[in-house]
């Protein structure tokens, strides 16, 4: 291979992608036009953008995307007079894909879990759908403000070629699709007609068609739908344009049309997905809602526009107070683009919770796809929706069963006497429901939040309270659940000598624990476990502190309170044995089993998992 012409391999993402495009059969092949035509309206939105600055870069041309049939060829060509590109843009665009999501797609694949090629534009490689309909494609391209075109050429098997044409052409690209002779409908007139007035009608683009004969017409409406009226937008219109902007198969969970007027004013047309994206929690994932300045494109990653924990958010907003030539640094810090998210922001969360009270079946669905990141706004300081993102969040708890309930509706089902929050954070709702500390609770008809998502963890640590509630866990050491509400039957009358004899015990497992522990406190949690360990005032839980210890923030745990139940059996059983001053290398022992116990039940690291083990055995041999 020459130097004018570079063979490059696909890496093996991309090979997947093609191998699956070549070998497979689809049900909607024709998503491969609309995702070519939505990269060319995305290369035109960009120069526009780039004019701002440099108007010579546009010039006098009026931006427009054909599609032209070239039937004695067996060709269909999408051409564009947008950016463009260079030689090294053509390896880098058309050469690799992204990765977030790309293993987990595959994997699902392989699983028979995805079995509709729409699904490709959410990971970067709409491109490649063309290879559905054909067994080459060639691309020409000339970056705007440069005077050479590259060719990118491929058969979609082992890699692609790069050369500079010996022609060289406008700014723009050209893409020329060599059509399978099985896939001939996609060179008709009014098979393509139909697939751009259903995909890329909106578009503020021209896309004109060009027929065998070579008769043009402009096909798509080329007005911005967001500015359209709501009364003169169909649910159709809504649904593809969701898929154009969000590159989805499915239809969005909801549709929200706005355009505001008076100390700011934009126009908002965004969706809710219906469907999780494969990549919503990857650590490179962005918001991907494109900001518009008087129907010109700015950007689809401004952070500043839509927060992090709305991320999923698809659409598009459109300014006419902001000035085009603002920077994406400025962007960052300008005032009315806070304002704007502001008022974004609140309008969702109005919304959200609008669905909650009048569909809560189907507002459950969207909370099961995107609850987790919505709470993450909640560990954001300075967030200044705390309040209303907490009224559409959604917990499960001790009395919800398989349901969820706000805190508003766990504000309401709050006992007499109770007036606190009560949650527990912890893996996985099967071992939460067991965890030993809601033992009281259950007994007293008192609920706990069941909080087993990781990001529990965070925000509890910033939220103190809800509508003059404090949130508490079940685990802190400073809870006296008697306050709240006594069990009948629980009153001793021998208080005197219950207090000398419960003195004695705490101060007999002081000694055999030593320095395992922080402190020994008798539990008003408990009903039917010995023991469990507790958080001092101040302290992390358990899990946030072992995240940090994996992480190398912290050099050791911290040392736990042990709460113990002077009404079960075995805490008797000691009792009795420091009485009767019998205690010998069992009582000892059962002492250390029932700490280490309580620390596995809490996630807490045994420092020494073999002294247990061997402790457990010799008790366990000595009853043979």
């Amino acid at each position: 291979m020459t130097e004018k012409h570079q063979q490059h391999n696909f890496n093996a993402a991309i090979g997947k992608v093609l191998q699956l495009m070549i070998h497979s059969i689809y049900t909607n092949k024709e998503i491969f036009l609309r995702e070519l035509i939505s990269n060319a309206s995305d290369a035109c939105d960009k120069i526009r953008y780039l004019a701002i600055e440099k108007p010579k870069l546009l010039g006098k041309d009026e931006l427009q995307i054909s599609v032209r049939i070239d039937f004695e060829n067996q060709k269909l060509i999408v051409t564009d007079n947008g950016v463009g590109m260079t030689q090294q843009e053509m390896i880098d665009n058309l050469g690799t894909i992204a990765n977030s999501g790309t293993k987990q797609f595959f994997e699902d694949m392989q699983n028979n879990k995805v079995d509709d090629i729409n699904l490709i534009g959410q990971f970067g490689v709409g491109f490649y759908s063309g290879f559905i309909v054909s067994d080459k494609i060639k691309v020409f391209s000339t970056k705007a403000g440069e005077n050479q075109t590259y060719v990118w050429e491929s058969e979609g098997s082992d890699g692609f070629e790069v050369y500079k044409s010996e022609e060289i052409m406008p700014r723009g690209t050209i893409i020329e699709l060599y059509i399978k002779p099985s896939e001939i409908e996609f060179l008709e007139k009014y098979r393509l007609q139909h697939i751009i007035r259903t995909y890329s009608d909106h578009l503020i683009v021209p896309v004109e068609l060009i027929d065998k004969d070579g008769k043009s017409e402009i096909v798509n409406k080329g007005t911005a739908l967001w500015l359209r009226p709501k009364t003169d937008i169909t649910d159709r219109e809504y649904k593809e344009f969701y898929k154009h902007v969000s590159h989805a198969p499915e239809d969005p969970y909801m549709v929200l049309h706005n355009k505001l007027e008076g100390n700011i004013a934009y126009t908002s047309l965004l969706f809710i997905p219906g469907h999780k994206p494969y990549d919503l929690f990857h650590p490179d994932r962005k918001t991907r809602v494109k900001l518009y300045i008087k129907r010109v494109f700015i950007t689809e990653d401004s952070a500043n526009l839509i927060p992090s924990y709305l991320r999923f958010m698809r659409g598009v907003v459109d300014s006419e107070d902001l000035p085009l030539n603002v920077s994406r640094e400025v962007l960052q810090s300008n005032t009315l683009v806070h304002k704007i998210r502001g008022s974004i922001v609140k309008r969702i969360l109005l919304e959200l919770k609008k669905k909650a009270e009048k569909e809560p079946e189907e507002f459950m669905k969207f909370w099961m796809n995107f609850g987790e990141v919505m709470k993450e706004g909640l560990c954001e300081h300075g967030l200044g929706e705390k309040e209303e993102l907490l009224e559409v969040c959604r917990f499960n708890s001790t009395k919800s069963g398989d349901s969820m309930i706000s805190l508003d509706q766990y504000i309401d089902n709050m006992i007499d006497g109770q007036e606190e929050i009560f949650f527990i954070t912890g893996d996985n709702l099967e071992n939460l429901r067991k965890n030993p500390q809601l033992e009281g609770f259950l007994k007293r008809g008192i609920e706990v939040l069941l909080l087993k998502d990781g990001v529990d963890d965070f925000w509890v640590n910033v939220i103190n309270a809800y509508k003059n509630k404090s949130l508490k866990s079940v685990n802190r050491d400073n809870i006296d659940l008697e306050q709240i509400k006594q069990i009948d039957g629980n009153i001793d009358t021998d208080e005197d000598d219950k207090q000398t004899d419960n003195e004695a015990l705490k101060n007999y497992i002081r000694s055999i624990l030593g320095n395992k522990i922080k402190d020994v406190r008798l539990s008003t949690k408990l009903i039917d476990s010995p023991a469990c360990l507790v958080l001092p005032e101040g302290a992390m839980n358990v899990r946030m502190e072992r995240l940090l210890i994996e992480q190398k923030q912290l050099n050791r745990r911290t040392t736990k309170i042990l709460e113990v139940n002077p009404k079960h059996k075995i805490i008797q059983h000691i009792s009795a044995a420091i009485t009767a001053n019998n205690t010998n290398a069992d009582i000892s022992d059962i002492v250390e089993i029932m700490f280490y116990e309580a620390c596995l039940t809490e996630g807490e690291i045994i420092e020494n998992p073999c002294d247990f083990v061997y402790k457990i055995n010799r008790i366990l041999s000595s009853k043979l």
